[in-house]
């Protein structure tokens, strides 16, 4: 019988429809006699590629602080990495295309670096420096998928 629950209960967990995974690292840390514990969670993103988009964010004392984002295309890919700072969010694009298509890509040699863009944004998304000539504006997306504060 009571294997009968674990499997059913392992089923039910692999079965739910969950748009997030959650995977909690801590660090250890003597100032002010607390730990701080840092927390990674994987988000998916919808409406940005039908090939799909995902978001893997890290969380420090449960707020927003760093996040690599990477949207798969039929021709390519892109890796966005975002550093929140107080006031402003840095945000370096790296933009790929398959050496073939998109079913030939096993490994990151079957990838091309077609181009790297760095600026910063404010906490609504508005371009503050270095704005370039094209870049991949998602935050609206980025904002209404995933918690910028963990409850």
């Amino acid at each position: 019988m009571r294997n009968i629950l674990l499997i059913i209960l392992s089923l039910t967990l692999t079965n739910c429809n969950s748009k997030e995974y959650k995977e909690t690292t801590s660090e250890s840390s003597s100032t002010n006699k607390e730990t701080l514990k840092d927390t990674l969670i994987t988000y998916n993103i919808e409406g940005v590629s039908s090939e799909g988009t995902e978001a893997k964010i890290t969380y420090k004392s449960k707020k927003i602080y760093a996040g690599k984002i990477n949207i798969y295309g039929e021709t390519g890919q892109a890796e966005l990495i975002y550093k929140f700072f107080p006031t402003n969010i840095e945000v370096t694009e790296k933009r790929y295309e398959y050496k073939k298509d998109l079913k030939s890509v096993n490994e990151k040699e079957d990838l091309i670096l077609a181009n790297t863009v760095t600026y910063k944004v404010d906490y609504e998304g508005n371009i503050l420096s270095n704005k370039p000539k094209e870049y991949i504006d998602i935050f609206k997306e980025l904002k209404e998928s995933v918690p910028f504060e963990l409850k």
